[in-house]
C-alpha cells in the first residue's frame, strides 16, 4: 500500500477507485444505502489490516528464517611500502652482495 504523500496529493489511481465506490453506492436502494456504506468501508478497513499483517508477518519470517551470517573480520592488510622504502631495501641487498676480488691469471 502506497502511503499519501506530505504534499496533500492523493496516490495516483485513487479518483478511479473513489467514483467506482460511489458508483456502486448509487446503485444500491436509498433506505439500505447508509448501511452498506458503513459496511464496506468496515470490510475495506478490515482488508487493509489483514493485507498489512500478511506482510509483516512474512517479512519477519524471512527476517528469522533465513539468519544473515556474518563473515569472520578480515585481518588488516599491511600497507604498501613507500618508494623510499623500497629504494632503502635494494640498496641494503646490492651492500650485503660482496664480488670477490678479481683473479689475476697472468700472476701465477
Amino acid at each position: 500500500m502506497a502511503k499519501a504523500t506530505t504534499t496533500g496529493r492523493a496516490p495516483r489511481g485513487t479518483k478511479v477507485l473513489t467514483q467506482a465506490f460511489f458508483a456502486a453506492a448509487d446503485a444500491i436502494p436509498e433506505p439500505q444505502r447508509p448501511a452498506v456504506v458503513k459496511a464496506a468501508l468496515a470490510a475495506i478497513r478490515d482488508e487493509i489490516k489483514a493485507a498489512r499483517e500478511k506482510a509483516a508477518a512474512a517479512k519477519a519470517k524471512a527476517k528469522s528464517a533465513s539468519p544473515v551470517k556474518k563473515a569472520a573480520p578480515r585481518p588488516a592488510k599491511k600497507p604498501a611500502p613507500k618508494k623510499t622504502a623500497l629504494k632503502k631495501a635494494a640498496a641494503k641487498k646490492s651492500a650485503a652482495k660482496v664480488t670477490p676480488p678479481p683473479v689475476d691469471l697472468a700472476a701465477e
